[in-house]
Order: C-alpha cells, then sequence, then structure tokens
C-alpha cells in the first residue's frame, strides 16, 4: 500500500508539474489568438491525453497574409478568421485598387478648354446642351455618363485617362499638314483670311501663325480644337468660303467664248477661243485662282468671276470681250451713268463704253452695243429729244435702209444696222447711233415716245 501510495504521489507531482510548464504558452494564445507557426508542434501529456499541432495555411489567390500582434488587420485588408477546436487560422486578403489618373479640366478650367470638352461631348452624344464654356451640372452628368460607356472609371471627373478616349473617339484625320504644298497652304490661308481669321500675307508657307488662325477658327466654330487642319475643319471652312458657280460646264458657248478671252487676256489660255469647256479650262482657272491668292476651287465661282472681269475690263470703257463674244454688254450701275440720264425716260448713249442704256427714273432697264460715226462725221454729243419715229425708213443721203428710226438731232436717229450686225466695229456709222440687235432696238422703238430726252456723251 505504501508503495501504491507513494507511485501515485510521483505521478500527480510529476502531472502538476507539467501542466505548470505549458500553462504560459496557453495563456499566450488565448490573449493573442495567434496560430501556431507552421511546421512546429507542442506535445503534452496530461492524463494519457495528447494536443495535435495546429498548422494555419496562406492563401495563394495573389493576395497576403498579415498578422499583428493585437490580432487586428490594417484598414486596406480584408481578415477572415476560421475557428476549430483549440485552432484559430486567419486569412487576410487585400484588394487591389485602380491607380487614379490626375484630372485635366476642371470646373476652373478657361471657358474655351470647357467649350472644346463639350463640343467633344456632343459628337459622342452625351452633351445635348448649347455649347456655352459655362461647366455645369450637365457636364459632370455627360462625363461620368461617358465613363460608363467606355467602362473608364465612374468619377464624374475629367481625368487624363477620360480625355484621351475622348480626344480619340472625336479625332478626325488630318488634310493639310504643316509639309503640304506651297498651293495648298496658300489655298488655306486665302480661306482663313476670308473668314476674318488670318490678316497676314497669303505666302503659302505654314507658320505659327496659321497655327493660331486655325485654333480660333476651330474655337469660334466649335469645332474641336487640335489646331490641326483636320478633315472636320477642313469641311467647315470651305462651306463657308464657298461662292456660287457663275459660269458652269453648261454655259453657252457665248459665255466661255467671253471667260477665254479674258482668261487670254491675263496671260491664261493660250488656246483657241472656241467656246468649248475641256480639261485645261480648269486648269487655266485654278491657276488664276492661285495667282491671285483666291480659294483654288478650279471652278469660275462669283468671286473668281468678279475677280477676272475686273482684271480685264475697267469701268467706263468698251469691254471688247463681251462684244467678241458676242454677249451683250453689262448692265451698267445707275451710278455710272452721266447725272442727266438720271431723271425722266432718256436713252443714255455712252461713247465710252459703247452703248445704249434706256433708263426710267434712274432705273437702267435695257442696254446694248452701239456704234457711232467715223471721222468727220461724228455723232452730235449734248442733251436732245426724240423727234420723230419711223418704223421704216430708207436714208436720202446715203441711201441704206434705217429700221425703227428714233430721230433726236437733224438727220442723226438710233436705229438699227445690218452693217454693224455684220462687220461689227470695223466699220462705222455716217453720224446715227447704230444698234446690231435687231430685236432689242425693235423692242426700244415701240417702247421710246417722242418727246423722250437723249443723252449722248464721250
Amino acid at each position: 500500500m505504501d508503495s501504491k501510495r507513494v507511485a501515485g504521489s510521483v505521478a500527480a507531482a510529476l502531472a502538476v508539474v507539467a501542466l505548470t510548464a505549458t500553462a504560459p504558452a496557453a495563456r499566450a494564445d488565448d490573449l493573442t489568438g495567434t496560430p501556431t507557426p507552421a511546421g512546429s508542434s507542442s506535445t503534452a501529456t496530461s492524463s494519457g491525453s495528447t494536443t495535435a499541432a495546429t498548422t494555419s495555411t496562406e492563401a495563394s489567390t495573389g493576395t497576403s497574409t498579415t498578422t499583428s500582434a493585437t490580432g487586428t488587420s490594417t484598414s486596406s485588408t480584408t481578415t477572415t478568421s476560421t475557428t476549430t477546436s483549440a485552432t484559430t487560422t486567419t486569412t487576410t486578403t487585400t484588394t487591389a485598387s485602380t491607380p487614379s489618373s490626375p484630372a485635366v479640366i476642371s470646373r476652373t478650367s478657361p471657358s474655351t478648354v470647357v467649350k472644346d470638352l463639350q463640343v467633344r461631348l456632343k459628337l459622342v452624344g452625351r452633351f445635348g446642351y448649347a455649347i456655352t464654356g459655362v461647366y455645369w451640372s450637365a457636364v459632370d452628368q455627360s462625363v461620368l455618363g461617358f465613363q460608363q460607356a467606355q467602362a473608364l472609371p465612374t468619377t464624374g471627373v475629367v481625368d487624363q485617362r477620360t480625355w484621351d478616349r475622348l480626344r480619340a473617339l472625336t479625332g478626325s484625320p488630318t488634310v493639310i499638314p504643316r509639309n503640304a504644298s506651297a498651293t495648298t497652304v496658300k489655298d488655306l490661308q486665302a480661306r482663313l483670311k476670308l473668314v476674318g481669321r488670318f490678316s497676314y500675307a497669303v505666302t503659302g508657307v505654314y507658320w505659327s501663325a496659321v497655327d493660331r488662325s486655325v485654333l480660333a477658327f476651330q474655337q469660334a466654330q466649335n469645332l474641336p480644337q487640335s489646331g490641326v487642319v483636320d478633315q472636320r475643319t477642313w469641311d467647315r471652312l470651305r462651306g463657308l468660303t464657298a461662292s456660287p458657280v457663275a459660269v458652269s460646264r453648261t454655259a453657252s458657248s457665248a459665255q466661255l467664248r467671253e471667260v477665254q478671252l479674258r482668261l487670254r487676256a491675263v496671260g491664261r489660255w493660250p488656246y483657241a477661243v472656241s467656246g468649248v469647256y475641256w480639261s485645261a479650262l480648269d486648269r487655266a482657272v485654278l491657276g488664276f485662282q492661285q495667282s491671285r491668292s483666291l480659294p483654288q476651287s478650279g471652278v469660275l465661282d462669283q468671286r473668281t468671276w468678279s475677280r477676272l472681269v475686273s482684271d480685264t475690263y475697267r469701268p467706263g470703257t468698251f469691254d471688247t470681250y463681251r462684244f467678241s463674244a458676242a454677249l451683250q454688254p453689262l448692265m451698267p450701275a445707275a451710278s455710272s451713268l452721266d447725272r442727266r440720264c438720271l431723271t425722266g425716260r432718256v436713252m443714255c448713249v455712252d461713247k465710252g463704253t459703247r452703248t445704249l442704256t434706256w433708263v426710267v427714273n434712274g432705273r437702267p432697264l435695257m442696254v446694248m452695243w452701239a456704234r457711232f460715226g467715223g471721222p468727220g462725221r461724228e455723232t452730235r454729243e449734248g442733251t436732245f429729244s426724240v423727234l420723230r419715229k419711223y418704223e421704216y425708213v430708207i436714208s436720202n443721203l446715203y441711201f441704206t435702209p434705217m429700221p425703227y428710226s428714233m430721230f433726236f438731232s437733224g438727220g442723226q436717229a438710233v436705229h438699227y444696222s445690218s452693217n454693224f450686225a455684220r462687220l461689227g466695229y470695223a466699220s462705222s456709222s455716217h453720224g446715227c447711233v447704230n444698234i446690231a440687235d435687231h430685236d432689242q432696238v425693235k423692242a426700244l422703238y415701240f417702247t421710246v415716245r417722242v418727246g423722250d430726252k437723249v443723252v449722248v456723251y464721250p
């Protein structure tokens, strides 16, 4: 019995010693909740029982496991705890964040910058309001809608990433680069000058002032402000500087002869005056436009035609090109007529332009070519009245027919002349005012009254 009691006492003492040795480690585990490091184990024997080692395993999905001394995780981590019998496992996952992009357009940006933003948002169908350059709530909403549609971070802020995507989607191919030909750049400069955006000489040299002019044009026209002549900008500029066609490919032969005669006068038509529109005429018109710093359409528009006429005709003089082309003279402006022609009903005869203009109360209504007397038989100048009219009469001096005669000074009259119609200015009258257009002089005869005024001036 004593030996058994001694053996039991020894066993009890050993058990107490074992419990005492393992108690601090257990308390430490209870306080920190820290699992036993993987690969280590502790074994305690109490009444023939064994505690198995505990192992913690980290997730391997691209996240990190973080353990703090106080059992808490940092704000950027997500902590998952799993508790089994006598074992606590903590797994921590870090959420990946998208790097931020700096804002490039804000509410305090200049109005021109905001206009550019609004224009581009309108082009992609995200801004349905007026282009004002004012940054207001609708702009925020439009930016946010664009970001959502483009799978961009939905910040509602125009950051660099958003701005790059918007510019790429609203870009347009460049049509006139800096290395374009001189003639092309001249065309650009001429058109910018016409819309008041280029105040320098048209030289054909692409320099910084052209960039500024293009940018200013884009700003004024609510176009994306690239400062580059892209297709969108060029189309708008050409549209604003277009001019109505004055002489088309289907114009009459007489009109085309006039064009060819006038181009010949400025050294642009070395071919026959045929009245036929062919490719050489396009090239001649284009060459004239380039030489005069006009928009280079190659088409005889009103702007080109007015310049060609002004370069080949001096007001107040005989327009030989129209006469040679068998065309009627240009209707004169009232201000270009002798002041005596501006009151009443007047046959206004201008020797300088070789024309007769029918004027009523200062308004020119009809104009026709006229021929006068030669040396020694000059047509008298001054103010006269229609004395008498004869639909058909034969001269008693020269025995030539004088249809539709309207006498104004002795034997001098306004009348039709078949000789003038046949020979033109290669011949002259015997003092009368000859008219070559039979239909015109007939219409004039039945319009003029006896007593109407006749003014003949040099």
